[in-house]
């Protein structure tokens, strides 16, 4: 199992857009798209640097008892 990984979902996540916002184009809301591409983007990083600390507190947590 990879550590980090990572996949371009660009372009998967067109339907989550119309979804969520209600559009019914992505082409003529390109600008809103980007933003929410680079919004899930954010939300994902965060995910991986909160579950890698975590990771990392356990880590030290049994390093301290050897």
């Amino acid at each position: 199992m990879a550590l980090l990984s990572s996949y371009n979902r660009f372009n998967d996540f067109r339907n989550d857009f119309i979804k969520d916002t209600g559009f019914q184009s992505v082409e003529e809301n390109m600008d809103l798209y980007i933003q929410y591409v680079n919004a899930r983007f954010a939300d994902h990083n965060n995910k991986i640097l909160s579950n890698l600390a975590n990771e990392i507190q356990e880590l030290q947590k049994v390093l301290k008892k050897v």
